[in-house]
């Protein structure tokens, strides 16, 4: 007889965020890996509470009780894990956590789970499931970061996900990593600061393999971070191109990109739409700060004829911008929005300056007594990059909001969408892709309505004032920082 294991991406009623993003909903593609690396004769079911929920508003299971239940959480998800794998116990079934919160915190992930999974799954997972098979699960499991060529040996199980659920989108693993230290990321905490590359030839014979029209390449920097990087992207897109694999791609990269005309007219040939780039800031003193060096490469000076050259290409620039980082003053959102009008950015995305666990930006901020959402693990559900965390310094609260306000009226209210959708037919005489573009600028609207509400509810609610560092309340818990990480 089969054994039964639930995969669980937890999600939070009633949030929304980039999942709301329709046009690219995606399934998550850490389950649908554990799925395949699984061996022996296991069932597989899964629960993406984005679509349905694993536990009712009392708290209870939605499922039949399972062997082993498996949940992945990034930060923000994890009190909602928490919860879950709590009620999942409660029923007497094996709970295993990973993910990149369980990797950096798993100290505290082990109070209410009975296994957690640190770093990657490729070579140590098969392991986890002879262990458990024979009654010796460990209470925490070392995956490191294992190559990349690993990943030729076993495909995803998307099947299995789309079945469930019929995701329009999946993602595909093309390299992982970042040598990269910006303040305020959280990448290298999990993949290492060493940029790792799967060889193209075996990204090629995925895309092939799956019937997914639509793919997100699911890391940072697509193109990487030197020529030889850079030579392997284009390599990777020239060989869809000739193997006549055309799909509705998109991936994050950098503005150095636009300097290299041939890899980008392979990307429009393959079907690509455009790339997310991390703009974060106008401002360099903002950019220093934050250690964001490739921006600061280019200059901030040259990103008009850098977008320019995307466009030229046929290719959307989704722009995404961090809001509230120190050095930004109340009149940075009003230079902000000039800058997206002026430089014809397709889509505006942003997150709020979030001081993620165990990042530079967290210590920092820390040591400085500014963060007043201490109250761990609940308050986790703050730190999603759509909440603020932490006292500003160049401005009061009531700035921001302002602010915010004003690059909402600017760039996503009454007309602005269709006037920048008409913009970016015009630049970049590409219907389709400015459709996408559209589409996704439709989507963020409602994302952007739902941060303003949560920040006048933070104003109403006076929690901005609240003193975490006094002794008797809520303990500092900054944790160790890892060197090797961000």
């Amino acid at each position: 007889m089969s054994k039964k294991m639930m995969l669980i991406n937890p999600h939070k009623p009633g949030r929304h965020g980039e999942e709301s993003i329709t046009v690219i909903v995606q399934m998550p593609l850490n389950l649908a890996y554990i799925a395949a690396l699984t061996p022996g004769d296991w069932e597989f079911d899964v629960i993406d509470e984005n679509i349905e929920l694993a536990i009712d508003d009392k708290d209870e299971i939605t499922f039949k009780p399972v062997d082993l239940v498996c949940i992945t959480a990034v930060t923000y998800q994890s009190p909602r894990a928490y919860k879950i794998a709590t009620a999942c116990k409660k029923k007497g079934m094996t709970v295993i956590m990973g993910g990149i919160h369980a990797s950096v915190m798993p100290e505290e992930a082990a109070k209410y789970v009975d296994s957690v999974f640190v770093g990657e799954a490729e070579e140590v997972w098969p392991q986890v499931i002879k262990d458990f098979e024979e009654g010796k699960l460990k209470k925490t499991y070392q995956g490191g970061l294992p190559p990349l060529s690993l990943m030729k040996k076993v495909y995803p199980n998307r099947e299995l996900m789309k079945k469930k659920y019929n995701y329009k989108f999946s993602s595909i693993v093309t390299t992982k990593g970042c040598p990269n230290y910006c303040d305020f990321c959280s990448v290298p905490t999990f993949q290492g600061r060493k940029f790792r590359e799967r060889p193209y030839e075996d990204v090629l014979d995925e895309m092939a393999a799956t019937d997914y029209k639509g793919l997100m390449l699911a890391e940072d920097n697509f193109y990487g971070h030197g020529k030889k990087s850079n030579e392997r992207a284009r390599d990777l897109f020239k060989g869809m191109v000739e193997r006549g694999i055309h799909k509705d791609w998109l991936g994050f990269t950098a503005l150095n990109i636009s300097q290299d005309p041939e890899t980008l007219d392979y990307m429009a040939k393959s079907g690509n739409f455009g790339m997310l780039i991390g703009i974060e800031s106008t401002n360099e003193a903002v950019l220093q700060k934050m250690n964001k060096r490739v921006n600061l490469k280019l200059g901030t000076d040259s990103y008009f004829d850098c977008i320019q050259k995307i466009h030229n290409a046929g290719l959307v620039v989704w722009g995404s911008v961090v809001f509230g980082a120190d050095g930004d003053d109340k009149d940075s959102f009003k230079r902000m929005t000039e800058f997206i009008l002026e430089n014809n950015i397709d889509i505006l995305t942003f997150g709020i300056n979030c001081p993620f666990p165990k990042t530079q930006l967290y210590a920092r901020l820390d040591s400085e007594k500014r963060i007043f959402r201490k109250n761990y693990p609940e308050d986790w559900q703050y730190y999603d990059t759509a909440h603020v965390v932490h006292r500003f310094v160049d401005m009061t609260l009531e700035n921001f909001i302002d602010g915010m306000q004003y690059v909402y009226d600017h760039i996503y209210a009454g007309d602005s969408l269709r006037t920048r959708f008409r913009n970016s037919i015009k630049t970049t005489k590409n219907p389709r892709n400015s459709m996408f573009a559209f589409r996704v600028g439709s989507d963020w609207k409602q994302v952007f309505e739902q941060v303003l509400q949560n920040l006048k509810e933070l104003y109403d609610s006076g929690d901005y004032y609240k003193d975490c560092y006094k002794s008797g309340t809520v303990p500092v818990s900054n944790p160790v920082m890892e060197t090797v990480t961000t």
